[in-house]
């Protein structure tokens, strides 16, 4: 289980690498469905070894904590997630951070510090070693509270009430391709987060990066000979509503009740039955007060 020291650790730097309680031969076998799932592209839910792992209660347990509820399901994550070994030359750390650092889940620090808490707990399972030159993500530690501030402050209260929700953003400069450009998130500390040095979020093969997404962090290139395997999940506290653009929400609708026919009875309440917590949050329409003070 993961301990008091975690949480703090987790509230206050956004993310923490935990042990999982799995065995040598229970991790051989979920790694060997990943390879199976990656090589031939078959769907996760039906793959019994991969399951198994999904509906382990280790994972339920993490999360009732991470997100001080009874009660949880599922939000998001089942398929296989691959860090492709790169070819060299390889990016400078300064590039890759500059050019892959974003949030994922736009959520206040009031939605953050609620209980049950309005947030995303995300687990990522990782099937190998995840070393420094291995893809290792990187992240920068203490963002989510600032980010999460900034939103309290400026947000509108109708749109406050439409969080937490899935929004990829980015410091500036955004290029004009982003989905949420001209949306934006301001330097908030003594130094342009885009000169910041992140952390690589190193861990041993079964552990567990429990992460909060709505901080700054990025992939990374794998200047390793071997892909970094994940397994990742997200979860939600009962009675909570989250947010997903319109392709992720039909997606997760489309693949929600095929998971939950392959899990155990006594397993099958992590996937829920309806959709009403669910709702549609696209990149469209913008929100005024997101935009860089210099935007039309």
């Amino acid at each position: 289980m993961i301990t008091d020291a975690q949480l703090a650790q987790y509230e206050e730097q956004g993310a923490v690498t935990i042990d999982s309680p799995f065995t040598t031969e229970q991790l051989d076998r979920a790694e060997a469905a990943w390879d199976r799932l990656r090589d031939n592209g078959g769907a996760p839910y039906e793959d019994p070894d991969y399951i198994e792992v999904i509906q382990h209660p280790y994972f339920e347990e993490v999360a009732k904590k991470l997100l001080r509820a009874d009660a949880v399901h599922l939000w998001w994550g089942l398929a296989p997630h691959e860090r492709a070994p790169a070819s060299a030359p390889y990016d400078d750390p300064r590039e890759q951070w500059a050019r892959g650092c974003h949030v994922d889940i736009q959520a206040t620090l009031e939605d953050f510090e609620a209980t049950p808490r309005r947030m995303r707990a995300e687990l990522w399972f990782w099937l190998n070693d995840v070393p420094a030159h291995r893809g290792a993500m990187r992240i920068l530690p203490g963002s989510h509270r600032s980010i999460m501030a900034h939103w309290s402050r400026v947000l509108r209260p109708e749109h406050k009430a439409e969080l937490p929700r899935v929004h990829g953003l980015r410091p500036a400069p955004v290029p004009a391709t982003a989905a949420a450009f001209p949306e934006y998130i301001p330097d908030l500390g003594e130094r342009p987060y885009l000169e910041c040095e992140p952390v690589p979020a190193v861990a041993r093969r079964g552990q567990i990066l429990v992460l909060c997404s709505a901080g700054l962090h990025s992939a990374w290139q794998n200047e390793d000979i071997v892909p970094r395997k994940a397994m990742g999940t997200s979860w939600i506290a009962a009675g909570v509503s989250g947010g997903l653009p319109k392709n992720q929400r039909d997606a997760l609708m489309d693949f929600f009740p095929r998971l939950r026919r392959q899990l155990r009875p006594d397993r099958a309440h992590i996937v829920p039955d309806h959709f009403d917590w669910l709702f549609e949050s696209d990149y469209d329409p913008r929100w005024p007060e997101t935009f860089p003070p210099s935007h039309p």
